[in-house]
């Protein structure tokens, strides 16, 4: 059949569309939330990368940390992975992703599936995302919190997913970019 990766902000419906999308298309929905385990294992290295956000440089320090980082190219042998911040935990989630869309489809919330399934033909990739108001007044009537809570929770959300991909698939370009979407 094939699947369906959903990017979406908070607050723009993603945990709605997702379900009622795959129940329509008679699919698995594979949901965005991560096991607590893996959440505590990512805290650190998404920590970081939130940090670094603030921090990144010049372009060309950027581009010469980044080379220097992948290649373990002065020591002579490659950097483990662990080191670059790629962990045990998100190499099995991507295979997951794939075996899911290898063995007839799902539709995938989150889980930076746009950019584990980038280059396959089979794959529909959706972005949910609307003015940071609209999103918050929807969070606002869906989760029934004060205006104030929503705010907070919204910057959290949308700055720890940007430092997601961006730390974890730093190759990718900007998840808010339109072009990784259909």
């Amino acid at each position: 059949m094939g699947t369906v990766t959903i990017a979406a902000t908070f607050g723009a419906g993603g945990s709605i569309i997702g379900p009622a999308v795959a129940k329509r298309l008679n699919l698995p929905f594979v949901d965005r939330a991560i096991p607590a385990a893996l959440a505590a294992k990512l805290h650190e290295p998404l920590a970081a990368a939130l940090a670094d956000d603030t921090e990144r440089g010049t372009a060309v320090g950027r581009l010469l940390r980044s080379a220097l980082n992948h290649s373990g190219l002065f020591a002579g042998i490659p950097v483990p992975d662990e080191e670059r911040g790629v962990l045990p935990d998100i190499a099995m989630s991507e295979t997951a992703i794939r075996r899911l869309a290898d063995g007839g489809g799902a539709v995938i919330l989150g889980r930076a599936g746009v950019f584990v399934l980038k280059d396959r033909p089979d794959v529909l990739h959706v972005r949910l995302d609307g003015s940071v108001e609209a999103r918050r007044h929807a969070a606002m009537s869906h989760e029934g919190l004060d205006y104030k809570s929503v705010a907070r929770k919204q910057n959290e959300s949308d700055q720890a997913r940007r430092a997601y991909v961006a730390h974890f698939y730093p190759r990718a370009g900007a998840w808010e970019d339109p072009r990784h979407y259909h």
